[in-house]
């Protein structure tokens, strides 16, 4: 059960905490260096804001479909609740607790995606002009360089680690959804064999006093019936185990 769990994302690990590193600022004869570093940068900073777009638009998609489907899922509630009154526990149990189990799932599915679009809970680190208008901001090329790479090694750092919790937002929304539809294949297979075990009792009345009901015969000569409506079979049984005692 908690392999289970921490499957579907019940049993969530503690969010990774940022790794910052120093970076040793080079020297004014390593300019080229400290161009291919920042190169370099750049490149996993661009890469890094590429997988976050992708993320945040499976986690959006993912949440719009699964919303949909428990929208028409739920529609099976009234259905299923009429149809299991008449079948026996040991059949509508089971389907009941399979049907709680998949809308859970849905639900979970929905919960784990919106995490990602709650844009308040992830707070990005980015460039600041403050770089260029402070006070003791750099004056010669291989300081600003240095400064710069230092930035994007502090940003890269700090949105890798937001990165990943929302991309695993996103594996665990999949996860449920993908059980979940499973789930509802097989509640849907089910009920479709149970309902060849499914038996139709046809209605009964019960009249236990018979001799307070008055029947009128209707003249069938002059009568006439109009909008018949058809009525399925009915079965009326007379109690008369009270007229027996008396």
């Amino acid at each position: 059960m908690k392999q289970y769990l921490d499957y579907i994302g019940l049993n969530r690990d503690i969010a990774e905490t940022p790794v910052f590193t120093t970076f040793l600022p080079l020297e004014k004869d390593q300019i080229e260096v400290a161009e291919k570093y920042l190169e370099y940068l750049k490149e996993i900073d661009h890469y890094q804001k590429d997988r976050r777009a992708t993320i945040e638009s499976k986690n959006s998609q993912l949440v719009g479909q699964a919303s949909i489907v428990t929208s028409i899922f739920s529609l099976f509630v009234p259905l299923l609740i009429g149809n299991l009154k008449s079948v026996s526990l040991w059949i509508s149990i089971p389907l009941c607790l399979l049907f709680l189990l998949i809308m859970v799932l849905f639900l979970l599915t929905i919960i784990h995606s919106i995490r990602t679009l709650e844009i308040n809970r992830f707070k990005y680190a980015t460039r600041s002009t403050s770089s260029l208008t402070k006070e003791t901001r750099s004056i010669t090329v291989i300081d600003f360089l240095n400064e710069e790479i230092s930035d994007l090694i502090y940003i890269i750092n700090h949105s890798t680690t937001i990165d990943n919790d929302k991309g695993q937002n996103l594996i665990f929304a999949t996860r449920c959804f993908k059980i979940a539809n499973i789930g509802f294949g097989i509640l849907t297979v089910t009920i479709i064999i149970s309902a060849f075990f499914f038996k139709n009792d046809t209605p009964e009345v019960r009249i236990k006093n018979m001799d307070e009901i008055n029947l009128v015969i209707p003249d069938t000569i002059s009568n006439y019936i109009i909008n018949l409506s058809e009525v399925d079979t009915i079965n009326v049984k007379i109690d008369d185990t009270l007229n027996i005692k008396n």
